[in-house]
């Protein structure tokens, strides 16, 4: 056997890729990159998942904030910055989308139709490819390991002759020095030693020329060997190459620092913040909030026989919400129509006066109007929508009187003051936990800390407050979105 062949056959790990069968490791390598392709689509559909996940939470949280900055106290520019950071996160929400469009619609279905393309499954199970090149490996194999076989049973015989031949030696020996010595068990030993002696030339001959037949065959295996083997790495390389452009794909589609939609939503929030201006601020609600606010100073006012003329300050400025009542007669018919102050009774203004109002007008005044609307033939009765509710009620009732069923008709109940105020909804009482600290910015409101436990006593109002009691028996109000149930 020549020395090259020593090197590379005998020396060598028993793990070496030219030993019989070790070809396996390049075909499972096949099957591997189906799977990495497997694996690498899980990973782009994990990673949109997160990226929509987020988009999500941005426009919520955007959302959200943006509702409580509205209806929060926050006033000018400065409101306007704290809003720009609601708009920025509803742009990148907007941008996140696309990445998660493109990760799905473009890198994920590049990857799956790049997958169908290069591996072929077959009716079997497997794929096309990995017998391919388990059939091409084994074919380039085959000869030589043929001849290996061989060769390993002509060293297997040789071995065995060799044993054989020094046990036959060693018997030879030891008779020789025994007393006893029988010439023609003597005799029969020699020759046995010389017969072994025969069969190891014999098997060492033909193990010598197996070894010199597989030498042959070497170089030609070897080169059969790589043909298969490149051809192999080139399906190889084309899916790494495929693999390397995919993923700088994927990265121009998540590095957003590139895309100038992005650096154009962070320089608008720089400008918008920037623009934060609190002169202009103080300025603003000095003139909506504060001294600057227009006023209408008492002036003198000629007496005037029209209706309007006489309507003092007060009057007009009243807002136009409630519901007006024309000509409500009661049932006997001599009854007279109230006066002015009967019906100003009755009257609930929904609202405070406007900061226009004189709450100090003289009662002069009132008995001017009073006058005025006693020569008038209708009788304007503004009532809230609680009293209205009880006006609509005694209308549909057919019929009544004080001798039918005893009560007051005025109530809704059966007995109470018709001018006292309708009972008011059953008291809610419900265990909730602060989410966040808050503390109190009036007196009417509550002071807690993340975690504490009290309890709910009313319903979220329009200007999102709740009323809560305090385990030491505080009540006040409090955020609605501060608290989750217990």
């Amino acid at each position: 056997m020549s020395g090259s062949y020593d090197d590379s056959m005998i020396d060598v790990s028993s793990d070496s890729f030219w030993e019989i069968g070790n070809y396996k490791r390049t075909v499972k390598r096949v099957d591997d990159g189906n799977r990495l392709c497997n694996d690498l689509m899980n990973c782009l559909h994990e990673r949109a998942r997160i990226e929509k996940s987020y988009a999500q939470q941005l426009t919520e949280w955007g959302k959200r904030w943006r509702q409580l900055i509205e209806k929060g106290p926050q006033y000018g520019t400065l409101e306007r910055a704290w809003s720009a950071l609601c708009t920025e996160a509803e742009k990148v929400s907007e941008l996140h989308m696309e990445v998660k469009a493109a990760l799905m619609g473009e890198d994920y279905e590049k990857l799956k139709n790049w997958q169908r393309d290069a591996y072929h499954k077959q009716m079997i199970g497997g794929f096309k490819e990995t017998k391919e090149a388990d059939d091409g490996f084994r074919k380039a194999q085959k000869p030589w390991a043929k001849k290996l076989k061989e060769m390993e049973v002509m060293k297997k015989s040789y071995h065995s002759a060799c044993k054989e031949e020094k046990l036959a030696a060693s018997r030879e020996t030891n008779s020789k020095l025994e007393s006893n010595n029988n010439p023609e068990a003597q005799k029969k030993l020699q020759e046995k030693v010389e017969k072994c002696q025969q069969e190891v030339q014999k098997t060492k001959e033909r193990y010598e020329k197996s070894l010199e037949e597989l030498d042959k065959l070497t170089p030609q295996y070897m080169e059969n060997m790589e043909q298969v083997f490149e051809q192999w790495q080139q399906f190889e390389d084309k899916r790494i190459r495929f693999f390397r452009e995919l993923l700088l794909e994927v990265k121009q589609h998540l590095d957003l620092s590139t895309n100038h939609r992005f650096l154009t939503i962070y320089h608008t929030l720089e400008d918008t913040i920037s623009a934060t201006d609190a002169e202009d601020d103080l300025k603003w609600f000095r003139s909506n909030h504060g001294p600057g606010m227009p006023m209408n100073w008492p002036q003198f006012e000629d007496w005037s026989i029209d209706l309007n003329r006489t309507l003092s300050r007060r009057e007009k400025k009243k807002p136009s919400e409630g519901v007006t009542l024309t000509g409500i007669n009661q049932t006997a018919s001599d009854q007279p129509v109230q006066s002015a102050k009967t019906s100003s009774s009755l009257t609930v203004p929904t609202k405070t006066a406007p900061a226009g109002s004189n709450p100090f007008e003289d009662d002069e005044d009132e008995e001017e109007e009073m006058a005025v609307e006693q020569q008038t033939t209708v009788n304007h009765i503004s009532v809230n929508k609680e009293e209205m509710k009880t006006a609509s009620s005694m209308e549909k009732t057919p019929d009544w009187s004080d001798e039918d069923t005893g009560v007051n008709p005025f109530s809704a109940n059966g007995d109470g003051n018709p001018f006292e105020d309708e009972p008011t909804s059953p008291v809610i009482s419900v265990p909730v936990r602060a989410l966040y600290d808050y503390e109190g910015q009036e007196q009417d409101e509550l002071t807690f800390k993340a975690g504490d436990e009290f309890t709910k006593i009313g319903e979220e109002d329009d200007q999102g407050w709740c009323k809560g009691r305090l385990k030491d028996g505080q009540t006040g109000l409090y955020p609605a979105n501060y608290w989750e149930k217990d």
